[in-house]
């Protein structure tokens, strides 16, 4: 018998992987763009394309499950992960490159579209807590990726062995997942396959939800990808820079495990919402028109709102579920759209950098994307199901 603690702490490790592929690659992105010549376009796509991965087969994934398990299907989606991490070894070779942002956007769309239906499954009993340490535990994933990064290509000489290093923790994560499921003889695979048709479409919540999440993602994802840049850009060192970028990834962690554990506890929620998208949108006007203002505290609130926020949506694909295929119904609808959209944030931003080289426009547009996050909360209320 399976211990909750066991469960946990497996599902931790897994999560953990979920963000180091995309936060590692900001970190020496001045280093691929000077050794390859891209623009900044096509260093965007670097994070669009595992993104949009994740958004495009957020709807496969239930039917990978139905067809060959939950337990295998983690199994494979830490194999990608790996996979696609080693290849990373072979250096600035566009087509390896992007084979790489390939599987581990597939490997992504798996784990984090399974996470939450295993969680409600078998963590019931502890769902606010076991959301909020999973979800931790990807910031913390993306934390690790930002920081260590580049202290690691100095180290191992060179980006590439940096990125690769990465596949450590997906086999780590691998084998103690096939060791928590060894001799587990019951069949895991859904009862019920969710269809395209299935999902909830026709639900103001459900859209409302999803809408939350895809504004979010869209800013995260297009901070991820050139917040570092933009100071090194405007006269801070890379080793500055990457601090910078550091102390945006880590706030992320503390903002997992705040925000939601409040969000339980105060009666207003969506007021908790607000706060959290009107500082967000704040810090990014501040990043875009005063780069120099108290850097690491801007980015320390950034980092904090835009992943304590998301960690609170995130606990509402299990709380607004009645069953774990209700939260698969939910996860599916929400991870497709929101993954979809949001992959194109870090082109749009890089292609607008190549058109009119201004940092200022690219983050105060993203601040009024975020402040559109405020509209969509206005539905997350409490007491709410959607099937």
């Amino acid at each position: 018998m399976r211990s909750s603690a066991a469960v946990l702490s497996v599902v931790v490790l897994v999560a953990l992987n979920l963000r180091l592929a995309l936060s590692s690659l900001p970190a020496v992105a001045t280093e691929i763009k000077a050794q390859t010549g891209w623009n900044d376009a096509v260093l965007g796509t670097l994070t669009t394309v595992p993104v949009l991965c994740m958004g495009l087969f957020a709807l496969l994934v239930p039917r990978l499950a139905a067809v060959i398990g939950r337990r295998l299907a983690v199994a494979l989606g830490l194999v990608a992960m790996a996979i696609g991490l080693s290849l990373r070894l072979i250096g600035a070779v566009g087509i390896t490159l992007f084979a790489s942002a390939l599987l581990a956007g597939i490997s992504i769309a798996i784990l984090g579209g399974l996470v939450p239906g295993i969680v409600r499954a078998q963590l019931s009993s502890s769902l606010g807590t076991a959301t909020a340490l999973w979800t931790a535990a990807m910031m913390g994933g993306a934390a690790l990726g930002a920081a260590a990064t580049l202290p690691l290509a100095e180290a191992l000489g060179g980006w590439n062995r940096a990125l690769a290093f990465w596949a450590i923790p997906a086999v780590i994560a691998l084998l103690a997942w096939a060791l928590l499921e060894k001799g587990a003889s019951f069949d895991d695979r859904p009862a019920a396959l969710p269809r395209l048709v299935d999902l909830p479409w026709r639900s103001p919540v459900a859209w409302s939800l999803t809408a939350f999440m895809t504004l979010n993602s869209v800013v995260f994802y297009s901070a991820l990808a050139w917040i570092a840049p933009s100071y090194a850009e405007r006269g801070y060192s890379l080793q500055v820079a990457g601090l910078f970028f550091g102390a945006f990834t880590i706030a992320q962690v503390f903002g997992a495990l705040v925000l939601p554990s409040l969000s339980h506890r105060l009666p207003y929620r969506r007021t908790l919402f607000a706060i959290s998208v009107l500082l967000c949108s704040a810090a990014l006007l501040v990043i875009g028109l005063a780069p120099g203002f108290a850097p690491p505290l801007v980015l320390v609130i950034l980092g904090f709102t835009l992943s304590g926020s998301f960690a609170m949506a995130l606990g509402l694909l299990s709380e607004y579920a009645p069953d774990a295929a209700g939260s698969a119904r939910l996860t599916a609808m929400a991870f497709f759209v929101t993954y979809t959209v949001a992959a194109f944030g870090p082109f749009i931003a890089g292609a607008l950098m190549d058109a009119v080289d201004s940092w200022p426009l690219v983050f105060s547009l993203l601040a009024g994307v975020a402040l559109l996050q405020a509209v969509a909360a206005l539905r997350l209320r409490r007491g709410v199901t959607v099937s």
